[in-house]
């Protein structure tokens, strides 16, 4: 067993033995399923905080544990969140087998829910592939299959969106998103909410609609903060940080990046950390404020370096 899966172990057995609430029968407590749904649960925390590595994880401690107990359902929803985190991180060779098995386990058993989510995995997927038509094909079915789930309908809309934009339809991304977005604000899916506010702003900025750029990324932050979701909060403000840097607006540019910098770094995103710090530099010396650039150039090296406070 390597260092990492220990450490995962550990973890989910202090979590388990310390909580006084917790189901006190063995029979109760560690049966596979229960497990798999911990090691669930703590792999959408760390993939809401942007911590892919330990995601990832947890959501192949959780696939183990489905096969283990010859969990169906568990299998299939744990294949398509090891298949997004692989989406995210751009690695469609690694996604392409848990998306094949997510998808057709979710059609064996005929569950609706589970073929909703396979199928706009699948339809993000092509998107990345540039294979438009096998997108489309894929959220024409998660459409049929979320009817009565307003939250995959919502989800769906989304990616639809995002097809639009890549084929480069701005006015028909922002139309799902607006659908999108209305059944998110009705279910007060604040997480969601944030997720489409942020896509509306890339494709207005993209547009070089600056003020409707920020307006959204406003909203956005405004739906993270409901929710506390610091990684989203960090996005937005970096996001809002290059909108006001592709305008030349400096001054404005630099407080967003600050903001979004000492957000990654408490939560240790390490690669964002970078990334922001990176900017900062870059802005701080436009608007000649050359000893902070100089102080986050020696930031940016010992975080580089690995080195500690």
């Amino acid at each position: 067993m390597n260092k990492k899966r220990f450490l995962c172990y550990a973890l989910i057995a202090i979590f388990l033995f310390s909580c006084s609430s917790a189901p006190k029968k063995s029979n109760e407590v560690n049966t596979r399923k229960n497990r798999a749904a911990d090691y669930s649960n703590f792999g959408n925390n760390y993939f809401s905080n942007g911590n892919y590595d330990q995601a990832l994880l947890f959501f192949s401690l959780a696939y183990e544990e489905n096969i283990a107990a010859d969990h169906e359902p568990g299998i299939s929803r744990s294949a398509s969140s090891i298949a997004k985190v692989y989406l995210v991180l751009g690695d469609t060779f690694n996604a392409a087998s848990y998306l094949d098995e997510a998808y057709e386990t979710a059609k064996k058993l005929s569950n609706d829910e589970l073929t909703a989510i396979s199928a706009i995995n699948l339809a993000e997927y092509n998107i990345i592939k540039k294979n438009y038509a096998e997108a489309e094909k894929h959220l024409d079915e998660a459409f049929s299959a979320a009817r009565g789930a307003p939250l995959a309908t919502a989800e769906t809309y989304h990616t639809r969106s995002v097809l639009e934009k890549e084929k480069g339809n701005s006015g028909e991304a922002l139309a799902f998103l607006t659908k999108a977005i209305e059944i998110n604000s009705r279910e007060k899916s604040y997480a969601s909410l944030a997720a489409n506010y942020y896509m509306a702003a890339s494709v207005y900025s993209k547009n070089n609609e600056m003020n409707k750029a920020v307006e959204m990324l406003e909203l956005a932050i405004k739906a993270d903060r409901n929710t506390e979701n610091s990684y989203g909060l960090a996005k937005d403000y970096k996001a809002l940080g290059i909108v006001y840097e592709k305008n030349r607006l400096y001054e404005e540019a630099y407080e967003n990046f600050f903001k979004s910098y000492r957000i990654f770094n408490i939560i240790e995103n390490r690669i964002e950390t970078i990334s922001t710090l990176e900017y900062l530099i870059s802005v701080s010396e436009t608007i000649n404020k050359t000893s902070t650039a100089e102080a986050f150039r020696k930031e940016l090296e010992r975080i580089s370096n690995g080195q500690n406070n």
